[in-house]
């Protein structure tokens, strides 16, 4: 994933190699562990290179085994917000400090977050999360079965005022921004 401001650019992928605690990992300027995961656990690393005008940062992000780098954070001014999974964190770019780490209460895996006006929209395998911008859960939404698509339907996309959602048995939805459905 590449997000990019006035302030900087930044790339994000999963760094395939890392193992927590091992000497052999490659070099990283600043590694963000808020959960405190171990060697043995079930993790995955995001590579977050974060390029500012002046200077450079590799950041190594270590969270949940269902991290995505596909739409996975969201830039704002100099705020990086970034999803895997259940966890949320917020690193500040100028110096790659954690701000904020928030472990979400949800059904499934998260794949993607969103910045919407009221907040952030969480698009999750079970259910569909409204966030405010202090990362308080607002409402979410289920359908009948897992929001993943088998046909060539895009199962998720956010329109100016709604939702629109496809299931794994093709059921379609729209919701608006409070949670409630309209078709």
């Amino acid at each position: 994933m590449i997000l990019q401001n006035e302030i900087c650019h930044i790339e994000i992928n999963i760094d395939e190699t890392y193992t927590v605690d091992s000497v052999d990992n490659r070099h990283y300027d600043v590694t963000l562990n808020p959960e405190h995961y171990r060697h043995n656990d079930l993790s995955k690393t995001l590579s977050i290179h974060i390029g500012l005008y002046a200077r450079e940062f590799q950041v190594a992000l270590i969270g949940p085994y269902h991290s995505y780098d596909l739409d996975c954070a969201v830039l704002q001014d100099d705020i990086l917000t970034v999803l895997q999974d259940n966890m949320i964190t917020q690193i500040k770019i100028t110096d790659a400090y954690l701000i904020r780490h928030v472990v979400l209460d949800c059904l499934g895996c998260n794949f993607a977050i969103y910045k919407v006006e009221k907040g952030y929209i969480i698009y999750g395998e079970i259910e569909i999360t409204m966030l405010d911008l202090n990362f308080k859960k607002q409402w979410s939404f289920s359908g009948k079965d897992i929001f993943v698509s088998i046909s060539n339907r895009e199962p998720f996309t956010i329109r100016e005022n709604l939702i629109c959602l496809y299931d794994f048995e093709n059921n379609y939805y729209e919701i608006d921004f409070n949670g409630k459905q309209i078709i």
